[in-house]
């Protein structure tokens, strides 16, 4: 369900030939090629405004340039993390370090760099590479499988379940959870929605100051900040944001990224005969299939660009506009492993800079090694065609591929 229905009047700030209409969560162009919403959303690039307002989903902006993004969401001095819903939910549930900005964000950001620093993750190697032959021995012998819920979130989740110290038997139950998030739901679901993750996290943080264990929420439980322990509600704030980011956003990353994968035989062959090439391969996949739509509020009157922009209004900025820009990477389109000079925000830029940009690389890299020995020649069920979304974290679903089976 869209929240387009929440039509806005347009401000008197904005001119009239910045009002163009996008619809955050169900915009007709990102499904105009199937599944590939980033050659969609690229539409706009030629048809709307460097910024626009959008009227739809309650009003925002949309920053659509690299280096116009690259400016507005470091820039804290007029527009803030503290609201990161659009609509505004207004809801009062913090996802501590997200929702703060600079100079309070960073002792509770620091917090998590300790546990996600290049160091810890290089660390968690072996595993990694457990975790993605564990998924394909389950797989290979089929000759087919739904890669996006079967491997391509089950392989990061997995990690990130493990890692935080929740158990496997409930994979199914908190992938509906996020699943529902980030589906467009109306804001008093959205809000349930999150007091039900604040829950969840609360449960087990519990659990852990009663029976800690080697996994992140017992270290976090024992983590400080201003010479003092986190309170029940910073750990419940940073619960809730490693819950949404680590049981989604990896694994829709990694599914665009296989669909594409299944349909061009050449890159395969590719990338088992030069294994060497597959970390430009992830690169070139976070510039090309990048899914978040990076909200901000303005909360100083401003002028940039020529827009006007005003204390209260919301800007979306959608990273894979900021991929897909031309201004930045010729032919943007196309995917091209031995691109030069590529530019990309997937992980965003700046204080927020997301913390498990290094999981992430290395967990699409570790599966594509081990996937590409195992399995080096697959494709994509035309009869099958992907299911997919946007919001807040793009996704695809019901992608289905086969491979020769083994005798």
């Amino acid at each position: 369900m869209s929240n387009a229905s929440q039509r806005a009047e347009v401000p008197d700030h904005v001119r009239a030939d910045q009002v163009f209409e996008y619809d955050y969560f169900e915009d007709p162009r990102c499904g105009a090629h199937g599944e590939d919403v980033q050659r969609g959303i690229h539409s706009l690039h030629e048809d709307a405004p460097d910024i626009f307002y959008s009227p739809l989903n309650g009003g925002y902006w949309v920053v659509t340039r690299l280096d116009h993004q690259s400016k507005i969401l470091p820039d804290t001095e007029h527009f803030s993390n503290k609201e990161l819903d659009i609509p505004p939910s207004n809801s009062g549930n913090v996802m501590i370090p997200l929702n703060l900005d600079p100079p309070e964000h960073l002792p509770f950001r620091m917090v998590l760099m300790r546990n996600f620093d290049q160091k810890t993750i290089r660390a968690m190697e072996p595993q990694l590479r457990k975790w993605a032959n564990k998924l394909i021995d389950k797989v290979i012998d089929e000759g087919s499988c739904e890669f996006a819920e079967q491997v391509g979130a089950a392989y990061p989740v997995s990690i990130f379940m493990e890692l935080m110290g929740f158990p496997l038997e409930r994979f199914e139950e908190f992938r509906s959870i996020v699943h529902e998030f980030f589906s467009g739901v109306d804001i008093p679901r959205r809000i349930e929605i999150q007091n039900t993750i604040i829950g969840i996290v609360s449960e087990y943080f519990d659990m852990r100051r009663r029976e800690p264990r080697d996994d992140l929420m017992s270290k976090l439980v024992q983590e400080e900040v201003h010479g003092r322990k986190l309170t029940d509600d910073e750990l419940n704030s940073i619960g809730f944001l490693l819950f949404l980011a680590g049981l989604d956003t990896v694994a829709n990353t990694l599914t665009f990224t296989y669909n594409h994968l299944a349909q061009h035989p050449q890159i395969q062959k590719r990338l088992a005969e030069d294994p060497a090439s597959i970390a430009d391969f992830v690169e070139e996949a976070l510039r090309r299939f990048s899914i978040v739509q990076q909200p901000r509020i303005c909360i100083k009157d401003y002028e940039f660009e020529g827009v006007q922009f005003r204390a209260g209004d919301m800007v979306a900025c959608p990273l894979a506009l900021a991929g897909m820009d031309e201004r930045k990477n010729e032919n943007p389109e196309k995917f091209d492993i031995d691109r030069e000079n590529r530019s990309h925000l997937a992980f965003s830029v700046g204080a927020h800079t997301c913390v498990g940009n290094y999981l992430a690389r290395m967990e699409m890299r570790i599966f594509t090694e081990e996937w590409i020995k195992r399995i080096p020649s697959f494709q994509r069920v035309q009869s099958k065609p992907p299911k997919w979304r946007t919001g807040g974290v793009m996704a695809l679903s019901d992608v289905h591929i086969e491979w020769p089976a083994r005798s």
